[in-house]
């Protein structure tokens, strides 16, 4: 069990449809195999909320008051990949279940290294690969390793013993971290939001002029760009037919 983690206070704020923004965003890239990728919608980040997959505390708070934090949108994260991949729901609620139970930690997909070979979940622990999915079944690496898939694009710090998520890159370049503009997307060892970016330049400022202004790169810059667009194309995705 583990119990008084040193871990910061502050964990980002985010609210429903700007985690469903996000998570829309990075699918695509991360199943290119999927030629259809199902949009995440404000109502799917709500309902994982409400069957518990998510902070415990948050399953009874209202829509209007709902803020998540950066461990929040980082479990949703896993679990949509999972979905993407093909794990089916049953699946994903026994290794969350398993999880929890094992860690004692409220938010189980925040803290371990997940993988997938589409079929089952399977976290890596001292001992080796367990198929959290089949109740801590330990699983024979030398058989399946070569088809597992890694589900994690985050950096992870170690607190009394355990490995929690500290930032996660959604794009080259582009990072979430929960202790720096409130976990809004910033441009890389910076502090500037991508969002200012996009909205600079689409109020007429010209790419050399914000080289300029923030001491950043083209290539730095090119990629905040790609994220925001990424983003803007997420937006089309979600719009009713």
């Amino acid at each position: 069990m583990i119990t008084n983690l040193d871990l910061p206070e502050f964990q980002g704020i985010y609210i429903a449809p700007e985690a469903a923004l996000y998570l829309t965003a990075t699918l695509k890239r991360d199943v290119p195999a999927i030629q259809q990728i199902r949009p995440v919608h404000s109502r799917n980040v709500i309902r994982w909320i409400r069957v518990g997959l998510t902070s415990p505390e948050l399953k009874q708070v209202s829509g209007k008051e709902l803020l998540m934090s950066f461990e929040d949108i980082v479990s949703m994260r896993v679990i949509a990949l999972l979905r993407a991949l093909g794990v089916t729901w049953p699946k994903i609620h026994r290794a969350e279940r398993w999880l929890r139970q094992q860690t004692g930690y409220p938010r189980p997909f925040a803290i371990k290294r997940v993988w997938t070979e589409t079929v089952d979940v399977f976290a890596d622990f001292t001992e080796g690969f367990v198929a959290a999915s089949r109740h801590g079944q330990l699983s024979f690496v030398e058989l399946i390793g070569q088809y597992l898939q890694p589900v994690e694009d985050m950096t992870f710090v170690r607190h009394n013993g355990i490995y929690v998520a500290s930032t996660w890159t959604p794009h080259i370049d582009v990072l979430l971290n929960p202790l720096i503009q409130f976990g809004e997307p910033c441009i890389k060892g910076t502090r500037i939001r991508t969002r200012i970016i996009w909205q600079m330049l689409n109020s007429g400022e010209s790419i050399s002029y914000l080289v300029r202004a923030f001491k950043l790169s083209e290539e730095q810059l090119d990629h905040a760009l790609e994220w925001e667009n990424r983003l803007q194309t997420a937006k089309v995705a979600k719009l009713p037919a």
